[in-house]
């Protein structure tokens, strides 16, 4: 099954790995890894929660809504369709040219949960609170980025990861405004 992945890894994927896998630059590898660390990111996401709930004009819908989808890309990407596709990891289906130095970690690659957790909540800090839109954003990018930095996850992981998310963060947004339709009825 390995050898199958890397075969039929497509030359995008491959490619774009290939340029975006190069650890060794020590500040770069740090943020890199803080990127991708859990340790780091849900703090974040619950401060962002928090500052939803005090500052924007929906209040603890917001951060309520940011909570949710977080939750459900997590839920839909490692429950649901990780075991699906069972994608082989980049970093165990390539181990002699791939550099993984925060560990290969467990579980499937396609799609990546980080990525889709951060899509899911730029989605809803973009609506919650529009001028978080671009800082929010460029977050979501760079925790994608690691991912594929740290030879954890395909290109097209991070890729599915991030338009996962966005349809989640949507989703819960769409709950919310069928929520004050139903009450103007």
């Amino acid at each position: 099954m390995l050898a199958y992945a890397a075969v039929t890894a497509p030359p995008i994927d491959v490619d774009l790995l290939a340029f975006f896998n190069r650890p060794g630059i020590e500040w770069l590898d740090t943020v890199m890894k803080a990127a991708s660390n859990r340790l780091v990111l849900l703090p974040l996401a619950l401060a962002a929660a928090l500052y939803l709930w005090r500052r924007s004009p929906h209040g603890l819908l917001a951060g309520l809504l940011l909570c949710a989808a977080v939750g459900a890309g997590d839920l839909v990407a490692v429950r649901l369709l990780k075991p699906a596709f069972s994608r082989v990891r980049p970093c165990n289906a390539q181990p002699k040219t791939v550099v993984a130095i925060a560990g290969c970690g467990s579980g499937q690659s396609f799609p990546s949960a980080h990525a889709t957790e951060a899509a899911a909540a730029a989605v809803v800090l973009a609506w919650g609170a529009p001028a978080l839109a671009p800082p929010a954003t460029l977050i979501a990018i760079l925790v994608g980025i690691s991912r594929v930095y740290l030879g954890v996850h395909w290109p097209t992981d991070v890729a599915a990861g991030w338009l996962l998310g966005a349809v989640i963060g949507t989703f819960f947004i769409f709950l919310s405004r069928l929520r004050h339709a139903a009450q103007y009825r």
